[in-house]
């Protein structure tokens, strides 16, 4: 190995304070990855080793490595400058490098390789630095950290290398390696639905959350820039990750200037576009996830007029149709339904679950099964004496109309009921002028006045009113109940 040279000038105070802005000194490998992924590497490598009485640090890329040249004018600039204080010429790759002093290593060792040159940096404590030509030929870069190991446990260290460039680097395009384990994660978001988009020289996620403090991420090139639970944008949740973006010299917040505005806008753009759509399809493919319609409109974009709500047949209906319609819900198709599905006279039987139900209730809709809202009865013939008799005992009451039929759907369970017309019946709609009342003659309660009109007919017809006079009020049923007794002796004269 030939000495090139050595240089024993101190850093100064420059160097001093680019070290001390780094309060998380493992943050250094942030930087170091940063370099590797500048330098062109399609894989970085980080590994741990006890070495002694040192713990050795390593983070190898593949990168297109350092000449002679880039290491003295870009590497080593600040620890051989005597501009003391001048940061406006340190370009960014000494700015990151220098982050590794913050561990306070016992010495740093950066061989790299390219054009043919191949050259070891060997830091010291003190700063200082000599340059060694190597006689064998390297790939790339690996930058070694010797750290004393008195002031390290080694599996807690090596738990918070991985816990650091999880957070910092998981989402970088490259394969990141700990100890011969990928670190990376998919670049997403835990939200039901979210969409991601990508064009040059940007990509993002994007969801809503019912909470307006939401999780949000800043990235370039996957590194991690900013995270935060707090979202600026109130329900709206995303990671945007632009080669545009920059940091802030404390890497400690992203710049906001006009790419940065620009990387907002295509945020904004794709919320308002691809991933309402993509919401929309969900709710009608999933039917979960409704709750996200509120925040929606919050930010101005409202659905009432996207078709979300299927019925049987697969057609779709929006929030508006539905307060013009009569409307109601069934898990499966029956002759109920058959009979009261009628789009053309806005009657409507949707496929609904819980969630929409639940949903729709929100936005003032009274929802109700079919069986709730609708009846389908038929007549039934063959009852005529027991109703003449009836309608002749009850001549001074309210009872106007009694026809007996068999429920075929939506039965009341009660033996009289009343209701506007035979057949399909809204039990929302008014009884109207002449109410009918409606005999069920498959109810158990029938079956015994069949049995007392084949004893006394006229008993049967007296119960058959009783059981009329007990849908009335008190005080008209008590005063009815004394016409009914007078028709009763009357016709035992």
């Amino acid at each position: 190995m030939a000495k090139k040279k050595a240089t024993v000038k101190a850093a100064g105070t420059a160097l001093e304070m680019l070290v001390s802005q780094f309060s998380q000194p493992l943050a250094c490998l942030r930087e170091l990855v940063q370099n590797a992924i500048d330098a062109g590497t399609n894989q970085v490598d980080v590994s741990l080793e006890a070495e002694g009485e040192s713990l050795r640090l390593s983070v190898s890329d593949t990168g297109e490595g350092m000449t002679e040249h880039i290491i003295e004018t870009q590497l080593t600039r600040l620890f051989a400058s005597s501009k003391e204080g001048d940061l406006t010429k340190v370009g960014k790759f000494g700015i990151g490098f220098v982050s590794v002093f913050a561990l306070d290593p016992q010495a740093v060792v950066v061989d790299t390789g390219r054009q043919g040159e191949s050259w070891r940096v060997l830091f010291k404590p003190d700063r200082t630095y000599e340059l060694l030509r190597l006689p064998h030929t390297v790939e790339g870069t690996t930058v070694h950290l010797y750290l004393l190991r008195k002031r390290f446990e080694l599996e807690e260290l090596r738990k918070k290398v991985r816990q650091t460039l999880s957070f910092w680097c998981r989402h970088c395009r490259v394969q990141i390696l700990v100890d011969g384990q990928s670190i990376s994660q998919k670049f997403e978001l835990d939200v039901p639905v979210q969409v991601y988009h990508e064009e040059p020289g940007a990509r993002l996620v994007v969801g809503l959350s019912q909470r307006a403090a939401c999780f949000y991420g800043y990235y370039n090139q996957g590194l991690t820039l900013l995270e935060g639970p707090d979202s600026p944008l109130p329900h709206i949740t995303f990671k945007i990750d632009s080669r545009y973006f920059e940091h802030t010299l404390t890497r400690d917040n992203v710049i906001h200037n006009k790419d940065y505005d620009k990387g907002m806008a295509l945020l904004d753009r794709v919320l308002r576009g691809k991933y309402r759509e993509t919401l929309y399809e969900h709710l009608r493919t999933h039917r979960t996830g409704f709750e996200l319609l509120e925040p929606l409109a919050t930010l101005g974009m409202s659905s009432s007029e996207a078709p979300l709500y299927p019925d049987h047949q697969g057609h779709f209906y929006s929030l508006n149709e539905l307060r013009f319609a009569q409307f109601s819900y069934q898990d499966e198709p029956d002759q109920l339904s058959e009979v009261v599905h009628d789009p053309s006279h806005r009657r409507l039987v949707l496929n609904l679950n819980e969630e929409s139900r639940r949903w729709l209730q929100s936005q003032q809709l009274r929802v109700l099964s079919t069986e709730e809202r609708w009846g389908l009865c038929e007549a039934r013939e063959g009852y005529e004496e027991l109703l003449a008799l009836a309608g002749k005992l009850g001549k001074g009451l309210a009872l106007r109309s009694l026809r007996p039929v068999r429920w075929l759907w939506g039965s009341p369970r009660k033996l009289l009921t009343l209701g506007p017309r035979l057949g399909l019946i809204d039990w929302e709609e008014p009884d109207g002028d002449t109410p009918l009342w409606l005999l069920d003659v498959e109810h158990p309660r029938f079956a015994q006045l069949q049995q007392l009109w084949n004893w006394n007919q006229l008993l049967a017809a007296q119960v058959l009113l009783q059981h009329f006079l007990l849908t009335l009020p008190e005080k008209e049923r008590l005063k009815h109940n004394q016409k009914l007794a007078a028709s009763v002796l009357e016709a035992l004269r």
